[in-house]
């Protein structure tokens, strides 16, 4: 019995000979002006099937040999077989095309339509029905380019081919319903395991973006295609926001080349090995070098101020050689060191801003107060020390300690004679607990006679006493070999005349202020006569042309003018200045400007520029002591040249108005208030 399924107007049908298989009805031709809604008959479709899903219309041009325009379109097809199982059924396209010779709207071009479909779980009865709004449209697939169009253009009815009880032999039975998008996968399938892509290729293979077989050392793929292969890229190992911020912050800390030294921190960590780095203090490498300011310090102590005390030469200082390897065993001693270094760097010079530019990291404020804390330091040890110090070191370290105390005073800018009680701390040391004989004794013994001799060219006496040594303190009178001889005058016997001098002073002195009518008596005549002998037989222990033998020739030209000056004041040569005494000043001027301003005997010259100076009567003669004092202090940075040249200045001040003061430049210090060391 053939029965025909109505589509839609006008005269679409369905004919007993379409075969199962056919999608596609051979010819269609619908030419309308006013489309009206198809309504489909559903009675004869079984029960089970799923509704149409909304799909998007896709329409296509096909312009047949007589220039008539066709629009071509696909409609979803009902088939209606179905499985007795409950399968889901097939589906089978219907391809019609429209005449566009009309200039009326086709309905199947409209953007809106769509095709309904239901899931397949739905077992309720399926009604194509639809609202007055909704409009049915089926699926479109474009029409074969070899379709004469023309033979298609007298068809008016498709007739439908009657399906077969069974599939053809000669044609694979199709799978029943709508394919799926992304099919199931099958038990074969999912046994399979599933490989994601690899990302250990090679450099080179990820650039071209080719498959790698990651061979090592290089890959066979590079080689196969005649390329350079450039190897595999570095491992990394993810890593968490914290570690990476607390492995940068030991790369920031750390020198370079501790890559490999974080990175196993990083994975001990991430092993719980251990779970924080305990906090740990390096303790200081020298005694008493903490800060950055104690480096500081200690470098201009080594590099500038060791070399401003001696005449010896770098490789020879003793303030080096002998003081710093008994400070690396005595902090005592390395704070003493400090302290001095740290008084004697004027920040105001060019040279103390200098160094501020080469340590930007620190202020002055930071660095006044470590000097101070050094000091107090050096003050704790040395008093702990003078307790209960027994062993060779603490007793070495605390000469070594003196005698920095003794340098620090240079330093200050009212100097109030506290010079003299560390002198006098040493002389009381001396004879309780005296040094091993050795280089270390000589050294100290040098430096410290030294001074106290140079202090008597300043101190004024109380009560016609000589405040550090008695009145027959004598120096060795043999003469040195130049090796032994460290500081000019006390190792070579010169300043066993400055003694004597000075005691010819203190009578004299005495007899001015006690109205005697002799101020000079014949017993200070006598005596200075022999140590004008002395003066004129002494030589300098250094050869001739060396620098420190024209520093010789200074001081004994200082030790002359000291002994005119004593036993000549004013009164007795009613203030008319005598030739010798001229003579003397101006070639003591002559060896002041022979020594350049860099040269290391410059640390010897404030002593005899002061004593020259006292006597320059000629007012010409004084100019070139204020030079020659202006270099010293260029080179060695020490205040008390500062405090030299303004006594100085009194005396001649005293001088032009012919005062008889001026003989008495100690009372003038004193008057002052300036009680310091003239060295």
């Amino acid at each position: 019995m053939e029965q025909q399924y109505s589509i839609g107007e006008p005269g679409t049908s369905w004919s007993p000979t379409t075969t199962p298989g056919s999608d596609i009805i051979e010819a269609v031709d619908i030419v309308q002006q006013t489309p009206t809604r198809p309504r489909i008959s559903t009675s004869c479709i079984p029960r089970g099937m799923r509704e149409p899903v909304q799909r998007r219309v896709r329409l296509e041009e096909r312009r047949s040999s007589c220039g008539k325009i066709y629009e071509s379109f696909e409609v979803s097809v009902i088939d209606s077989r179905a499985s007795m199982d409950g399968s889901e059924s097939s589906t089978s396209a219907i391809t019609m095309m429209t005449s566009a010779a009309s200039s009326c709207t086709d309905p199947w071009s409209s953007s809106g339509g769509f095709v309904e479909e239901k899931d397949d779980d739905d077992d309720g009865e399926i009604n194509w029905e639809q609202d007055e709004d909704v409009v049915v449209v089926p699926k479109l697939e474009p029409v074969e380019d070899d379709v004469d169009m023309t033979d298609l253009a007298d068809v008016k009815s498709l007739v439908p081919r009657t399906p077969s009880a069974g599939p053809s032999p000669t044609q694979a039975k199709r799978p029943r319903g709508r394919p799926r998008k992304h099919p199931k996968p099958t038990p074969e399938q999912q046994a399979k395991v599933i490989k994601g892509r690899s990302k250990a290729g090679c450099i080179t293979c990820r650039k071209r973006k080719k498959k790698c077989d990651e061979a090592k050392p290089g890959c066979m793929n590079c080689e196969k295609n005649s390329v350079q292969c450039e190897g595999y890229p570095e491992k990394t190992i993810w890593k968490s926001g914290k570690e990476k911020a607390e492995e940068g912050m030991v790369t920031t800390t750390c020198p370079n080349g501790m890559n490999e030294l974080t990175a196993s921190i990083a994975r001990l960590r991430r092993a719980g090995s251990f779970q924080t780095i305990p906090k740990i203090t390096l303790p200081p490498m020298i005694n008493a070098v903490e800060t950055e300011g104690d480096r500081m310090f200690f470098e201009h102590y080594i590099t500038r101020l060791s070399l401003i005390f001696t005449v010896e030469g770098e490789q020879n200082s003793a303030f080096k050689n002998m003081l710093l390897p008994i400070a690396l065993e005595h902090s005592g001693l390395m704070h003493s060191i400090l302290a001095l270094s740290s008084k004697h760097i004027d920040y105001r010079s060019p040279y103390g801003l200098q160094f501020l530019k080469r340590h930007p990291g620190i202020d002055v404020q930071t660095l006044e107060k470590r000097s101070q804390f050094h000091h107090d330091e050096a003050v704790k040890e040395l008093v702990r020390s003078d307790k209960d110090g027994d062993s060779a070191v603490v007793t070495a370290a605390t000469y070594g300690q003196i005698l920095c105390l003794v340098l620090q005073t240079l330093s200050d800018e009212k100097p109030n004679g506290q010079h003299r009680f560390h002198l006098q701390h040493y002389q009381r040391l001396i004879q309780e607990n005296p040094l091993e004989d050795g280089d270390f004794f000589k050294f100290i013994h040098e430096f410290f006679q030294y001074h106290i001799c140079a202090d008597e060219l300043i101190a004024l006496p109380q009560t016609g006493a000589r405040i550090l040594a008695p009145d027959d303190w004598n120096l060795p009178t043999t003469v040195l070999q130049p090796a032994a001889v460290r500081l000019l005058g006390v190792s070579d016997g010169l300043f066993l005349y400055m003694s004597k001098i000075t005691n010819i002073r203190n009578k004299i002195r005495d007899n001015i202020e006690s109205g005697a009518d002799t101020v000079v008596d014949y017993n200070a005549l006598y005596k200075a006569a022999e140590i004008d002998a002395g003066i004129r037989d002494w030589m300098p222990a250094w050869p001739a042309g060396d620098s420190r033998d024209r520093a010789g020739l200074l001081y004994k030209q200082m030790m002359w003018v000291y002994l005119w000056r004593t036993i000549y004041p004013p009164k007795a040569t009613h203030w008319k200045p005598d030739a010798r005494i001229t003579q003397a000043v101006d070639d003591g001027l002559t060896l002041l400007a022979s020594f350049p301003p860099r040269d290391p005997s410059q640390t010897l010259i404030l002593a005899p520029a002061f004593v020259i100076g006292c006597a320059a009567f000629e007012p010409h003669q004084r100019e070139p002591i204020r030079e020659a004092i202006r270099t010293v202090k260029a080179y060695t940075e020490y205040r008390n040249s500062d405090t030299a040249l303004e006594v100085l200045e009194e005396v001649w001040r005293l001088m032009d108005k012919k005062d008889e003061r001026s003989w008495d430049w100690q009372s003038i210090a004193h008057g002052m208030g300036m009680d310091f060391l003239a060295t």
